[in-house]
């Protein structure tokens, strides 16, 4: 008979209720509702991994969590009045998640040779031209970020190229789940930074939120499924 885990439940609930609130209500309820949905996701992984004797406790992921459980809540306050807080908060979540992977990045051996340059190229350019070209554009409304705004893109560059790392070594059967991770990360620093200052409509509120809960789901899907001690062969992955 399968088990009932309540705080499963109460996760998707909580979920749910994000994405009504999106659509139909006031986004400034999601400054209560986001961080408490954050709060059941941490809830479920502290669940997963007391029931699996094989996975240990990652306190990095756990406080990684915290901090994106205070940014969301400041995002929905008041964007540019909390604007340096935020970033500081973005800053703890990135470090931390790369802290998060160092177990996964000192196991896997990685040989240049078997791995596409080309690919590598490619995603560090357009993410490059992604973060220019916002950076631009917040300089433009808030010119005294740069001391702010410098140190995320630093990070934020750090944890998706330790993600990218661990991805194309082909260790991890689980690894497209970091990958897909990372890129939904990338997302919603970009769109936030739009949909707050620019374009801000419900839709995008959405996706955003919804890509956000997403990217942390599968990010602790990873940390959960993926033993770091236990590696495969080479296989192809496909996204």
């Amino acid at each position: 008979m399968k088990q009932f885990y309540p705080v499963k439940y109460l996760f998707y609930i909580s979920c749910l209720a994000v994405i009504i609130t999106s659509l139909f209500l006031d986004k400034h309820y999601l400054r209560i509702i986001l961080p408490i949905t954050l709060l059941f996701l941490l809830l479920t992984y502290l669940h997963e991994v007391l029931n699996r004797k094989h996975i240990k406790m990652n306190f990095y992921f756990m406080i990684s969590v915290m901090s994106l459980m205070v940014s969301d809540y400041l995002i929905h306050v008041n964007f540019i009045a909390y604007f340096s807080y935020i970033c500081i908060c973005i800053i703890s979540y990135t470090l931390f998640s790369s802290l998060a992977l160092k177990e996964y990045c000192a196991t896997i051996k990685f040989h240049w040779k078997r791995t596409s340059i080309l690919p590598l190229l490619i995603g560090i350019g357009l993410l490059g031209y992604l973060i220019f070209s916002i950076s631009d554009l917040i300089l433009e409304l808030l010119p005294n970020t740069i001391p702010y705004i410098v140190p995320t893109i630093l990070v934020l560059l750090l944890y998706s190229g330790i993600s990218y790392y661990v991805y194309i070594s082909d260790a991890y059967r689980h690894g497209v789940k970091l990958l897909i991770s990372v890129f939904l990360c990338q997302f919603v620093v970009g769109f936030t930074v739009i949909n707050e200052l620019f374009l801000f409509y419900n839709l995008g509120t959405l996706f955003i939120v919804s890509t956000h809960i997403l990217g942390l789901y599968l990010f602790m899907r990873f940390l959960v499924d993926q033993d770091p001690t236990i590696l495969q062969d080479s296989v192809k992955k496909h996204l």
